[in-house]
């Protein structure tokens, strides 16, 4: 199986967490790991996972303009992340982030989507629990792939 993680950063958090997605599943999988400025050719790839922070209440707007200039990915099994600060201020904002955020990342994909994930962010200091939650849904990620199934929305481990 050969998998493509792509990504946009501005403080290098979404590539963090991108690279130990990579990492976790290296030796389960062929894996690519690209920023989306690096325009990667993703037709050679079984499984595109996209992932972006968000910045002033939207994700990077290159993550945009890369899924337009693929086609919004159509035929491609994906998965989706961003990484944000909401999830923070409780319930409600998990539910504007995942009402707002993960739509406008979603929007322009053509693709079948078979997984979606709001990871916490961080701004001063790398936040291990969710380099760790990274680690673990990937690897769900792709049983879901291997099975032919979605695993929708997940949530932060324990909620």
């Amino acid at each position: 199986m050969r998998v493509c993680i792509v990504y946009d950063t501005k403080g290098g958090s979404t590539e963090r967490v991108a690279r130990a997605m990579a990492k976790a599943v290296g030796g389960i999988a062929k894996v690519g790991v690209f920023g989306v400025t690096e325009n990667p050719d993703v037709e050679r790839y079984d499984l595109i996972v996209i992932g972006a922070p968000v910045y002033y209440e939207r994700p990077l707007p290159e993550v945009k303009e890369f899924l337009l200039s693929k086609n919004g990915l159509e035929e491609k099994a994906i998965a989706v992340f961003i990484l944000c600060i909401a999830d923070k201020f409780g319930k409600l904002g998990k539910k504007y982030t995942e009402r707002r955020y993960l739509r406008m990342m979603t929007e322009h994909i053509r693709g079948r989507i078979i997984a979606v994930r709001v990871f916490d962010g961080w701004i001063l200091r790398e936040d291990p629990k969710t380099i760790g939650e990274a680690e673990n849904w990937i690897k769900r990620v792709l049983d879901a792939f291997k099975s032919g199934e979605e695993l929708g929305i997940e949530h932060p481990e324990g909620e």
